[in-house]
């Protein structure tokens, strides 16, 4: 979930947060000129900042009530994730601001709880206290996810949630401090920061370790064993142990022309421009009247659709509208290099070009999809051709180096399909693994190199399985 999404759902769920808070306040207001601003001073126990405080900390258990147990349906009924750190080292592997949003979205989540207990409830101001209730909640809801299948119970939930409601207290405490001595006691600044800014140390370190590598991380890359004691696991395979090396590949992204292009050669005109993050939509118009919508995507590929247009056309077998489809092609010159053609079920057209990571020089690979209408304009257009430019080679795992990889456990458990459950995944003891196929293949990773993997496929306990494996030593 980014950042865009992160803030539209905030929005959605702080809207009856906000309700019952209104409610709260009007019941606290009603109570002040009813009766508390009548009763004598010595009377007025209560005091109204109190109740104020009260009503924002009810809000704020609401709202993690709705992130965490209202309306979260039942799909992952006693799953449990007893792995420490697995967000920080997901987020790490995918080098991923997405996944380390989570993390940091479940610290924020209880930082409220540990300011609010301590200055609503005395008791609560002493540490101790207030750190059992946290990690009591944090159980709660991780227990109740658990048995109702609303959630996985995290170790990593636990801990950033237990790490947010300390955080809060510090800032209590740091609070506390200023209206007592009123000044700022560097003591207390130095104890309220030192968590977020040791937490600050250690992403800007990993960003500068992730900056001096050469290639990005895979995603693939097991961060825990499995136990393969007792798994008996074989293969027919006749395996290579000789050292072997595979080229390595970077993906070029060019695409800032490509709205020149269209407005030249298709008689195109700019309307309106919408930008998503990095991505754009653009709506176009011809001199028709048609209007288009120009969709180019950051990671390379782009699409033209015209907009309200239902005759579409059924080419198959119609010579002048190929004739047309292979002139508007060369018109426009996007295709690097020769390609298959060929005439779709559906009518489109599309020119191909095959993946073949194994030629030491750069090459193009993808396809591009056209489909035009019967009078012979283009009605879509999809170009999902990447360039990828030759970087060097390295030496990589031979076949027997990676069979020897599986026996030791050291491999990623990849679902391979829905309805196959996490406990499948799992080898235990007596278990039946047969390797069927060692093959060399190629993946992205997150600095946008095409590097080796291995996929290996093959039954476990006759039931088909398979896990990806990086090749680069």
């Amino acid at each position: 979930m980014g950042v865009t999404e992160i803030i539209i759902n905030i929005r959605i769920l702080m809207l009856p947060v906000i309700i019952i808070i209104g409610i709260e306040f009007l019941l606290i207001a009603l109570y002040y000129f009813v009766y508390y601003k009548k009763q004598p001073s010595e009377r007025k126990k209560l005091s109204i900042t109190k109740m104020m405080l009260g009503a924002l900390f009810i809000g704020c258990i609401v709202f993690v009530c709705e992130l965490t147990i209202i309306g979260r349906g039942s799909s992952h009924f006693l799953e449990m994730n007893l792995q420490p750190f697995s967000g920080y080292i997901d987020a790490w592997k995918k080098y991923s601001l997405r996944d380390l949003q989570n993390c940091i979205f479940n610290i924020l989540m209880f930082v409220p709880l540990g300011i609010f207990l301590p200055l609503l409830f005395s008791k609560f101001k002493a540490f101790k206290r207030l750190f059992l209730v946290v990690v009591c909640a944090t159980l709660s809801i991780e227990t109740y996810q658990t048995l109702t299948g609303a959630g996985i119970f995290e170790l990593d939930d636990l801990f950033n949630n237990s790490l947010g409601g300390v955080i809060g207290y510090q800032l209590y405490r740091l609070g506390a401090s200023i209206v007592h001595h009123k000044k700022v006691k560097i003591k207390s600044l130095v104890g309220t920061l030192a968590i977020p800014l040791i937490m600050g140390l250690i992403f800007i370190g990993m960003s500068l370790v992730y900056a001096q590598q050469e290639f990005g991380h895979l995603p693939i890359n097991a961060y825990t064993k499995s136990n393969m004691s007792g798994v008996h696991i074989s293969t027919s395979l006749q395996l290579d142990s000789n050292p072997t090396v595979a080229p390595v590949y970077k993906k070029i992204i060019h695409n800032e022309e490509v709205e020149t292009l269209l407005q030249d050669k298709l008689g195109l005109s700019e309307l309106s421009t919408k930008n998503y993050k990095e991505d754009k939509e653009i709506l176009l118009q011809d001199k028709a009247g048609m209007q288009y919508t120009l969709f180019i995507s950051s990671m390379g590929n782009w699409s033209l659709t015209a907009n309200n247009y239902s005759q579409q056309a059924t080419s198959t077998g119609q010579e002048h509208l190929i004739d047309k489809a292979k002139a508007l092609m060369d018109e426009l010159s996007i295709l690097p290099q020769e390609a298959e053609f060929s005439v779709l079920e559906n009518g489109e057209f599309e020119w191909n070009l095959p993946d073949r990571p194994d030629l030491n020089v750069d090459y193009w690979y993808g396809d591009v999809v056209l489909d035009l209408t019967q009078d012979g304009r283009a009605y879509s257009l999809a170009y999902n051709v990447q360039r990828n430019q030759f970087t060097r080679e390295v030496d990589i795992f031979s076949p027997a180096e990676v069979y020897e990889q599986i026996k030791n456990g050291e491999f990623p458990q990849i679902k391979y399909n829905a309805l196959v459950t996490e406990e499948e995944l799992v080898l235990k003891k007596d278990d039946q693994l047969e390797i069927e196929l060692i093959e060399l293949t190629y993946m992205y990773d997150t600095k946008g190199f095409y590097q080796p993997v291995y996929n290996v496929s093959g039954t476990l306990n006759g039931n088909n399985w398979f896990t990806l494996i990086q090749a680069r030593k």
